[in-house]
């Protein structure tokens, strides 16, 4: 569902970053609009998509953090902080085993 929702949202910024260009375009030729207010124009509406597919990433986000947590699962970087937790307590308990030895 998530990948359905991130490859909907890039194509629909593609799809439609190319339709105003062409849309743009027929206005500059047709004189409706000149080229600088054009240039504007296109130049809002990427602005535009790109906060959409910012928000778009974000809700995925939260989604996936979401989903990870109400699994239960754990994260890589947890998994990486007990393990390295793990290693230093095996360092100490080897140090106090070869005091006592």
């Amino acid at each position: 569902m998530l990948k359905q929702m991130l490859y909907a949202g890039i194509g629909l910024a593609a799809i439609t970053k190319e339709k105003a260009e062409e849309v743009i375009s027929e206005l500059i030729k047709k004189g409706e609009m000149s080229k600088e207010e054009g240039k504007d124009l296109l130049n809002t509406l990427i602005n535009r998509m790109q906060e959409e597919s910012e928000r778009l990433k974000l809700k995925i986000n939260e989604q996936v953090e979401h989903t990870i947590t109400s699994m239960n699962l754990v994260r890589k970087s947890q998994l990486d902080e007990i393990l390295q937790r793990l290693d230093e307590l095996e360092k100490k308990l080897n140090e106090i085993q070869s005091k006592e030895a």
